[in-house]
């Protein structure tokens, strides 16, 4: 019997086949200087994520394959998390892909489970949207710390998408780079993807090869706390968490609407911080394969970071708030 190739493995060689046939654009010098630079990055957050998110997490840094844009975009699954990255100072945008099982392993972490990678069974909700985005704001923090000793970027999130053939940050025909990062979260392997187009990099290209020849311990990043202010709220500016109390006094039928595609972490990260009475209510309007995954994951969920907590508060609120009105 034939054996059957992961999705991983199905990117590695459509890039492979796509980036055979394109000339490339850089030297191998210059290439260098952004495999150096994304292997900085890939160090600083697997420590960083895996602090975050309090589970072991590896990212290696690959290969860079130059291809069209419409190869990059071709080689994607057909639903997957690309976030579209403003590379400030910088002309144009990148995009930033994390597999689909990574999305959601990395979902169940941070709202307290054990990190189950799952199938996209839809788009991404607005509670699922918001909880990546704050993921990836993080992973920003240290794409700017990587880049930072050759060229002081700002990247920040302008979109996140799951349909990438909604995705337009270059012509079809124009070359990019593609970053490959071999990614581990928890038991969840995938690829990550960084990528850029030419046409961004260029004209800092030369400044990048000549930092990279020059470069000595003094100025290569290390992974320090530095900065860290400028992508974690300060405490001030977060707003109080009040342990989702406003949902006691909420028709539990409402729930149906608000929870139905939401993933059973997320659920289970609500209902334990209602009163027993109401959250038992509430679990009645759940189907009965989701109530009795949900109170699986109540009786083993591990703690969950306060600003993820308020993240979803907020985006409850904004959801009821739609609702009655």
């Amino acid at each position: 019997m034939a054996e059957v190739l992961s999705q991983d493995e199905i990117e590695r060689l459509l890039n492979a086949i796509n980036a055979a046939s394109v000339p490339d654009i850089f030297p191998g010098e210059q290439v260098q200087a952004i495999s150096y630079i994304h292997e900085t990055f890939a160090i600083l957050t697997s420590y960083s994520l895996s602090a975050h998110i309090r589970s072991r997490c590896h990212i290696h840094f690959s290969f860079i394959d130059q291809l069209t844009y419409e190869a990059f975009i071709s080689s994607l699954p057909a639903q997957t998390t690309l976030a579209v990255i403003n590379m400030n100072p910088l002309k144009g945008n990148a995009i930033l892909k994390i597999g689909t099982e990574m999305t959601f392993a990395i979902i169940d972490r941070i709202c307290g489970g054990r990190g189950d990678g799952t199938k996209f069974q839809h788009g991404l909700t607005d509670i699922e949207t918001s909880i990546i985005n704050n993921i990836i704001v993080h992973i920003l923090g240290n794409m700017r710390k990587a880049w930072k000793p050759a060229v002081d970027i700002h990247p920040r999130v302008e979109a996140i998408h799951t349909d990438p053939q909604s995705v337009r940050i270059d012509s079809p025909n124009e070359i990019v780079l593609s970053i490959s990062l071999e990614t581990m979260i928890g038991e969840t392997k995938g690829i990550m993807n960084i990528c850029i187009p030419c046409s961004t990099i260029e004209p800092v290209m030369e400044k990048l090869s000549n930092w990279y020849w020059n470069k000595n311990p003094d100025n290569t990043p290390s992974n320090s706390s530095e900065e860290k202010s400028e992508h974690v709220p300060k405490e001030n500016e977060k707003k109080k968490f009040r342990s989702f109390d406003y949902f006691n006094h909420v028709d539990p039928a409402v729930f149906l609407d608000l929870f139905i595609n939401e993933h059973p972490q997320v659920i289970a990260l609500i209902l334990a911080h209602m009163e027993a009475d109401k959250a038992s209510v509430a679990l009645q309007y759940l189907p009965d394969s989701t109530q009795s995954n949900v109170l699986r994951r109540i009786a083993t969920m591990d703690r969950v970071r306060l600003e993820i907590a308020s993240e979803i508060e907020r985006t409850l609120e904004n959801k009821l708030v739609v609702l009655f009105h």
